[in-house]
């Protein structure tokens, strides 16, 4: 096959309209800051293929409106939505913090792959549905020769998908390695050589 590259951007919601929540699955819609955020963050963006996105309303809201206004296909993916933190899930941080319940959120934070918050998602589960999107992602650009897209998502899906990237050992607590701002764009270039294999690279 004929080698070309691919650029997939990577676009992290904007600010809440709820503040200081564990946001996860909760439902939250932006604020008005956070619909700016993304505007802004997309202003340089030319030659977009397709658009993805969690199906969550602080991701699929923007994701609508850019991919109507462009006149592209958007696809909402269930891969990609944020971690599902269960008993936690859109509490207000400092009520976390002062529970007195087994396992604490401070557990969590510390050991993410050997605690799970109480009926949520295991880390191993998370890691398992964000590797799979990628690796399928990987696979569409090389059979339909996508050239670029815009994935919008969260956080947490940023950080694992840098950390499998990085090739960074499964067990490491890369949520504390990386900082993803709201809004912030983070480009992967992506090389499709002879073979058909992809080569991804973190462009800073």
């Amino acid at each position: 096959m004929t080698p070309f590259y691919s650029q997939v951007y990577l676009l992290r919601h904007g600010e809440l309209e709820e503040q200081n929540v564990l946001a996860g699955h909760t439902d939250f819609l932006l604020s008005e800051e956070g619909i700016q955020q993304l505007k802004i963050a997309c202003e340089g963006l030319a030659n977009v293929d397709q658009v993805c996105s969690s199906p969550l309303k602080r991701c699929s809201q923007f994701a609508d409106s850019f991919s109507d206004a462009n006149h592209l296909p958007l696809y909402l993916m269930e891969g990609i939505k944020e971690f599902n933190f269960g008993d936690w899930d859109g509490r207000k941080y400092d009520e976390l913090w002062q529970l007195a319940s087994a396992p604490t959120i401070g557990d969590f934070w510390q050991n993410p792959w050997f605690v799970s918050p109480p009926n949520g998602e295991d880390m191993a589960d998370f890691y398992s549905r964000v590797h799979h999107w990628w690796q399928q992602t990987l696979i569409d650009i090389t059979e339909k020769k996508i050239q670029s897209q815009l994935v919008v998502t969260h956080a947490g899906v940023i950080k694992q998908l840098l950390a499998i990237i990085c090739q960074m050992p499964k067990q490491i607590n890369y949520q504390n390695i990386f900082t993803v701002d709201y809004g912030k764009l983070v480009c992967i270039d992506i090389f499709v050589d002879e073979q058909g294999i992809t080569w991804p690279k973190i462009t800073f």
